[in-house]
């Protein structure tokens, strides 16, 4: 049995679920509510320490980190092929699993960057609730950006290294319709949340279609998929929650 904790808009959470999918794996939704801090509780810090989404159950054992759990997918359940035979384009998939996490992850959280913790939440608040984050680098993070939010500087950078990465993208797309070949790989489903989240983003013109013709090519193609409708498909269930995607 497969359970997945994870986040309705969490990039690496879509991940997951777009792996899950992909593969047509039947899975159990353990809903983490990040904005009430569900993902401190005792409990499911017990199966994730540092308290981040997602976390995978495998009849009991556990996987956390979207990376190593789409691995953790190919490798449990090899009958739907993420992986390219080919050993330099399964390297070329690990190299886009590691951008995604390098430079595609950082970039898009300073980017994604809202208020919606001030919404609900004033600064002093914010910084005794951090308290109980059981993760010091991510509480003091959150303290952090509570207090000085994010500079303009610290976006632009942020918006240049997304720039930057829709552009290797593209170049690595002039070698076949996929980012590790002729192939859909776990390198398209790591790339594809970042891709979903620049599009709701300030500057979605980083996808613009003249200037990343491949990209877009790909991007539709991705969208077509099953398993992208249904892993993104997942709704908000907080009803009372503004944000859509």
């Amino acid at each position: 049995m497969l359970a997945l904790y994870h986040y309705w808009s969490s990039v690496c959470s879509q991940k997951a679920r777009f792996c899950l999918c992909e593969k047509g794996l039947e899975w159990n939704s353990r809903h983490i509510d990040l904005f009430s801090f569900e993902h401190w509780n005792p409990d499911y810090v017990r199966l994730n320490g540092k308290a981040v989404v997602p976390t995978l159950d495998h009849d009991g054992r556990i996987v956390t980190e979207s990376n190593v759990i789409i691995e953790y997918l190919e490798d449990a359940f090899p009958e739907v092929r993420l992986r390219p035979e080919d050993n330099y384009l399964r390297a070329r998939m690990r190299h886009w699993i590691y951008l995604s996490e390098a430079d595609a992850h950082p970039a898009v959280n300073t980017c994604s960057y809202n208020l919606r913790l001030m919404q609900k939440y004033s600064i002093e608040e914010i910084r005794k609730i951090a308290q109980g984050h059981p993760n010091p680098e991510l509480r003091a993070r959150m303290v952090h950006r509570a207090e000085q939010g994010v500079s303009t500087e610290e976006e632009a950078a942020a918006y240049r290294a997304l720039a930057a990465l829709v552009d290797r993208m593209e170049q690595s797309l002039s070698e076949g319709p996929w980012l590790a070949g002729d192939s859909f790989s776990l390198a398209d489903v790591a790339m594809a949340p970042y891709v979903n989240r620049i599009e709701v983003l300030a500057h979605p013109e980083i996808l613009e279609k003249n200037r990343h013709p491949r990209v877009a090519r790909w991007w539709a193609q991705v969208q077509a998929r099953a398993g992208f409708q249904q892993a993104f498909s997942f709704a908000n269930p907080d009803k009372a929650d503004p944000v859509k995607r």
